[in-house]
């Protein structure tokens, strides 16, 4: 059984995606502008890593968005 935990970091995870995606942005292109490794994008997009604050707002700045974007699961994406 998933905990709520798994289920936000998947759902989060899932939007980080379809941000990234709606982008035009491939994981290296997201590594180079957050900083963040590719292997660690990866895992996060996967639902498979616990993710810092500082890494979301690294994202969110990377991708031109509102932190809480990040948030909006099943939000539109944004322009």
């Amino acid at each position: 059984m998933e905990s709520q935990i798994d289920k936000e970091l998947i759902a989060i995870g899932k939007r980080l995606h379809q941000l990234r995606k709606h982008r035009n942005l491939t994981q290296l292109d997201l590594e180079v502008a957050s900083g963040i490794p590719n292997a660690d994008i990866s895992r996060i997009e996967n639902g498979k890593k616990n993710i810092e604050l500082i890494t979301l707002i690294k994202f969110s700045t990377a991708l031109k968005v509102k932190l809480i974007e990040l948030f909006n699961y099943d939000g539109k994406l944004p322009k």
